[in-house]
């Protein structure tokens, strides 16, 4: 350590050399000035006379903060208030009571139009000069104005400052004359006293601005009676970080609190909100679903109106088209009964006239004849019958038919056709689809061939355009596939978390297939890349050296992260720097279950492939492209994918045999329902009359024939044989006159006359129906009422009927269901805008929060709810607990953190403040004979608030490994440790107690032989000590304190180091011995003293000082200054003293 005693006192520091002042307190229109020349030196006079006036002044130029000095310290009385710069600039020297006045009046020597000036100088040895000054007038609104000032040359008030004016051209003109050819300012201006101190520390090497406050507690010093609270505050000050003490840092503190409590409490107001809403949000929705329901059933019965309409048009156009076939087929059975009735009519009236003529061989002749017919005709239709028994069984239909059974066949073999067309085009679509699959299958076998022989080129899981324009890129600058890799390449999923493969596949797929491109090709990729049509798509990384600083922290990276279930490449360029970008941008946590996922806020992934994003984002991409093994990208091995394609290829061609196979037994389906579709025709088309088929009523007559014929050729009574058949056939003739063509003639009037015009009716009525309503797409109503399309003629009436009351039945319904459901709501608006005064309590906004959403009255508007809901989901709760964790994890990490080391870093400073103390004085002979040196002794006080006020910083701090073991753990780690250490320190009294460090611990003086470092006293009381005794020992510490902060032990700054001090009315009453100890003390620092003591205790002194500055008072209110060397004031002290 550099020795206090390395230069000797002619070389030591800056120096005052001369101080003026001009219109300060009672030194009146005149500039005073005193000239120590840089050696010590005496500011006497009586009482009174304005020896403090000036010291004051001296205060002022170097301490310019006011909180840091305060005047008149002579009087004993700190921060005494009846004096400041006001009452010093206008010169207030008294007090007056005028008769007939009740308070007194304050006498002042100037008014406020008025300006004052103060100035010193100081120089060094190396001739460097620096004359502080300030400047002080009263503006028109009565407010005092103040200027600070250093000079790097000697000013003095008369030449540089008495043209002073308000308007500032006095700075100009010292602006102009010191700055104007100078490249260094040599006069410096500056905007309050702040700077100014700052600057003044700094030039004069004192190692901060604490400096001026010690050279304040240097003026006033009086002697010490508790050497414990001496120590406390006026050698140790109060600390700060970045500007700002304890009570600041905890009121900062408690600010982040606060701000995370309001967190905390919006994220609870959300949940609140969303609580109360989520009933109201489901109603909406029910309301909206019942609206479009209702909505549906008005459409839909409006379109039922037209679809009915249309319906029967249809269907009454083809039952009318079938009644006219039935018609005309009963024409046709009509007009064969009555050819009958004339067969018959004829026959009898043969019979009659062959009775009458007897001519039976005519009528056997006659008979052969129509036996022949008759066969023939049973001939034909028994063939037609056969055919169509044969087409009738291959449609599943009645062989051998009744007329009955074959009109029946008709209508059936109609809707089979229909079904069968149906089928057919069912199967033509399949057809299409195996066709289509086929070409698809062909396609898949030449990509997966192509992609297997890409992979076992490549050497990796990457193939297809990727692989291509990979392989164009290094081609075109010249790298190879290791300089740029694709990152897939470097990364796979390790063996043993392979059940985690699809998850981390389907994360990092599109991370995998981005290329990293070095520097030195970055440019060359640029270029080919910008200036080519790559037919596809390349993402790729710059890659510029890793120097990320996040890989000298520990990341928070838990143990189930992603990041723990790959492999990186070994001994790769790109690891490290991978590494580190995926736990940074792809550290997701792999849970096993969705209990564990439904805890995570952000980054979370499940084995089936669920992922959860940031901001509420969630995905689940199945789709077959992305899930097969063979479209896997990870690894820079890929014999296992090239085995999986090439089981994808066998299972393809496999695929293809069957697809071949199946394409050829739906081509012979196809093929046999067209058969049958084309068998159904023919029963309608071919066989319209029942008659074409009735082979047996031929057969019959025939029969008749051959028995009337059989008959003849056997009797003899001729006659009588041809009445009886005259008989007969007037039976069947009456039996087909009055019944047959009756009934038949009756069946016609029914369908012609009731039903076809009925039928007829129903249709004009639906065509003008459908003409007044215009054309409409019923395709979504059919969609929504598919029974209805199996309706038919029968039935449609009924059906429609049955609708239209089913969905006036509905409608009403929904209507209930609707008012009910509106009534609900409109309670639960009016509770969610009028809450409980709990609810108002707690979350004090909640009424301006809801203020602009609608009335319970304007349902219409209950979108503008959900709105606000979704909202609150999506965005408001993320982004609350989102600021709550940043909150937490800022207050949690930093500034609990901060604030303890605050603490700490007080402590510490404490004892190295102490240290450097106990450096000074041990250079400091605090006795002579022989010689000693004193040491400062701190010791922890048993403060048991000060124990649990470091306990609970202590527990403050977070175990990280147990905050990140649980979601939950740094928010209950706030809640169990921070929230009560606040809580605690918001208590003011606690907190003032616990947070003065300098209280945590006690101080004691020890006294030491130099010679053997031995101790010999502890000074603890005070109280034991003589006047003398506490003088010398208060001198010595403040000594030390001095040495310190002016810098006088800092190497390199000895010149420059600040060398004076002022010691106002130090000597009174006290033992001459340790007043001379005093002066010794600052020669052993090299100091130049300004003792300020009043003239009956000049002889103290005298022989340690160079010049005299006596201050008396004239007329009561003036001081007066003189200035001479000792050797004249000597001489002349009856003219000053005896005055």
């Amino acid at each position: 350590m550099l020795s206090l005693f390395s230069t000797n006192s002619d070389k030591a520091g800056f120096r005052l050399q001369y101080m003026e002042v001009y219109n300060w307190g009672t030194f009146h229109d005149k500039i005073f000035r005193i000239n120590p020349k840089g050696n010590n030196s005496l500011l006497t006079g009586a009482n009174a006379s304005g020896k403090s006036t000036f010291i004051d002044a001296l205060l002022t130029l170097l301490v310019p903060v006011k909180k840091d000095r305060f005047y008149n310290q002579s009087s004993g009385v700190e921060k005494k208030g009846d004096r400041t710069e006001e009452t010093y600039v206008c010169g207030h020297y008294g007090n007056i009571q005028r008769e007939g006045e009740l308070s007194t009046t304050t006498q002042t020597l100037r008014g406020k139009d008025t300006y004052s000036v103060l100035l010193a100088s100081f120089s060094n040895t190396d001739q460097k000069s620096i004359t502080l000054f300030q400047v002080r007038w009263f503006a028109s609104d009565g407010k005092l104005n103040r200027a600070f000032g250093i000079a790097y040359v000697p000013l003095d008030i008369e030449k540089d400052f008495s043209q002073f004016d308000g308007k500032g051209n006095w700075k100009k003109r010292l602006d102009k004359t010191y700055n104007s050819n100078s490249n260094k300012k040599k006069v410096e201006f500056f905007d309050g006293p702040t700077f100014y101190g700052e600057r003044i520390s700094d030039v004069f090497g004192m190692r901060s601005i604490k400096g001026l406050s010690l050279f304040n507690q240097v003026v006033g010093v009086k002697v010490l009676e508790d050497l414990d609270e001496f120590i406390r505050t006026n050698m140790l000050e109060e600390y700060k970080e970045d500007n700002e003490n304890a009570e600041e840092k905890f009121i900062k503190l408690k600010s982040s609190f606060t701000t995370l409590i309001d967190a905390k409490t919006n994220i609870e107001k959300a949940k609140e909100q969303i609580e109360q809403l989520k009933p109201i949000n489901e109603i909406a929705i029910e309301l909206a679903k019942i609206q479009n329901e209702i909505q549906k059933l008005n459409l839909s019965k409006d379109m039922s109106v037209y679809w009915f309409a249309e319906k029967s048009v249809e269907l009454f156009e083809l039952e009318l088209l079938k009644s006219h076939t039935q018609l005309d087929e009963l024409n046709d059975e009509l007009k064969v009964l009555k050819e009958r009735e004339d067969l018959l009519k004829g026959e009898e009236r043969s019979l009659s006239i062959s009775i009458e003529t007897d001519e039976v061989g005519g009528k056997i002749k006659e008979l052969d004849k129509d036996i022949k017919q008759l066969e023939k005709s049973r001939d034909l239709r028994k063939t037609k019958l056969d055919e169509y028994n044969i087409i009738a069984k291959r449609i599943e239909l009645s062989s051998n038919p009744s007329i009955d059974i074959f009109k029946g066949n008709r209508e059936i073999s109609k809707n089979k056709k229909n079904e069968y067309q149906l089928k057919i085009d069912s199967e033509t679509e399949n057809q299409r689809k195996l066709k289509n699959e086929e070409d698809s299958l062909v396609l898949q076998s030449d990509e997966i061939v192509a992609t297997i022989q890409a992979l076992q080129k490549n050497k990796n899981n990457i193939s297809g355009k990727e692989a291509d324009i990979r392989e164009n890129i290094i081609a075109h600058v010249g790298a190879t596939k290791e300089e740029i890799p694709f990152i897939g390449e470097l990364i796979k999923v390790r063996e043993e978390e392979k059940e985690w493969e699809l998850s981390i596949e389907k994360v990092l797929h599109n991370f995998a297939l981005r290329l990293i491109v070095p520097d030195k090709y970055y440019s060359k990729v640029n270029e080919y890349v910008n200036k080519t049509n790559l037919n596809g798509r390349i993402v790729y990384q710059r890659y510029r050296g890793f120097t990320s600083l996040d890989s000298f922290t520990a990341k928070s990276i838990s143990e189930n992260s992603l990041v723990n279930k790959i492999g990186f490449k070994e001994k790769n360029l790109y690891t490290p720097w991978l590494e580190d970008i995926i736990a940074n941008q792809y550290n997701y946590s792999c849970v096993n279950d969705l209990s564990e996922f439904n805890r995570y806020d952000e980054r979370a992934i499940t084995k089936e492939g669920l992922v959860k994003f940031g901001k509420g984002k969630h995905e689940k991409d199945d789709r077959p492209h992305i899930s097969k093994r063979e479209n896997y990208v990870l690894g820079w091995d890929n014999k296992e994918k090239i085995s999986n394609l090439k089981k994808n290829l066998i299972e393809i061609q496999s695929s293809q045999v069957k697809n071949k196979k199946d394409i050829t037994t739906i081509y012979g389906l196809i093929k046999g329902l067209g058969n049958l579709k084309d068998d159904c025709f023919s029963i309608f088309s071919t066989y319209t009359k029942y008659d074409d088929i009735d082979w047996q009523t031929y057969a019959n007559q025939v029969q008749e024939k051959e028995d009337a014929k059989k008959t003849l050729e056997a009797t003899n009574d001729r006659v009588k044989s041809l009445q009886e058949q005259l008989a007969k056939v007037r039976e069947a003739l009456a039996l087909l006159s009055d019944a047959d063509i009756k009934n038949k003639n009756k069946e016609i009037f029914q369908l012609e006359e009731i039903v076809i015009k009925e039928i007829i009716s129903d249709l004009e009525f639906n065509k003008k129906l459908l003409d007044s309503i215009g054309s409409k797409d019923t395709s979504e109503f059919e969609m929504l009422n598919l029974e209805l399309l199996k309706v038919d003629f029968a039935d449609i009436k009924v059906k429609q009927t049955e609708f239209q009351k089913n969905n006036a039945s509905k409608l009403k319904e929904l209507e209930n269901s609707n008012e009910s459901n509106e009534r609900k709501v409109i309670k639960l608006i009016s509770e969610f805008k009028n809450p409980p005064i709990e609810i108002t309590d707690k979350f004090k906004d909640w009424r301006s929060d809801v203020s602009r959403l609608p009335d319970s009255n304007n349902i219409d508007l209950l979108g503008e709810y959900q709105t606000f809901y979704q909202k609150l989901i999506a965005d408001d709760l993320p982004r609350f607990e989102k600021k709550f964790n940043e909150y937490l994890q800022d207050t949690i990490l930093r500034k609990i953190g901060d604030f303890r080391m605050f603490f700490e870093n007080w402590s510490d400073s404490i004892k190295e403040n102490i240290r450097l103390l106990n450096e000074s004085l041990k250079e400091i002979d605090f006795k002579n004979s022989p010689i000693t040196y004193i040491q400062l002794i701190s010791q922890r006080r048993k403060n048991q608030l000060v124990d649990d006020f470091r306990d609970l910083l202590y527990k403050a701090i977070p175990n990280f490994k147990e905050i990140e073991a649980t979601i939950d753990g740094k928010k209950n780690h706030f809640y169990t440790n921070i929230e009560p250490l606040i809580t605690k320190l918001e208590n003011e009294k606690w907190r003032q107690e616990v947070m003065e460090v300098r209280s945590w611990y006690s101080y004691k003086a020890e006294e030491f032989y130099k010679e053997t470092n031995q101790k010999f006293k502890t000074y603890e009381n005070m109280g034991q000590l003589s006047g003398g005794e506490k003088a010398q020992l208060t001198y010595t510490i403040l000594g030390s304190a001095i040495a310190y902060q002016f810098g006088l032990t800092k190497e390199g700054l000895q010149t420059n180091s600040f060398r004076f001090i002022a010691i106002d009315e130090a000597f009174k009453a006290q033992d001459e011995d340790k007043a001379r100890y005093l002066i010794t003390l600052c020669k052993q620092l090299h100091l130049q003293l300004l003792v300020v003591t009043p003239s009956d205790n000049i002889h103290i002194v005298e022989d340690a000082i160079s010049f005299v500055h006596f201050v008396e008072r004239k007329d009561e209110k003036y001081s007066w200054l003189y200035d001479m060397p000792i050797e004249q004031f000597k001489e002349e002290r009856n003219n000053f003293i005896n005055k």
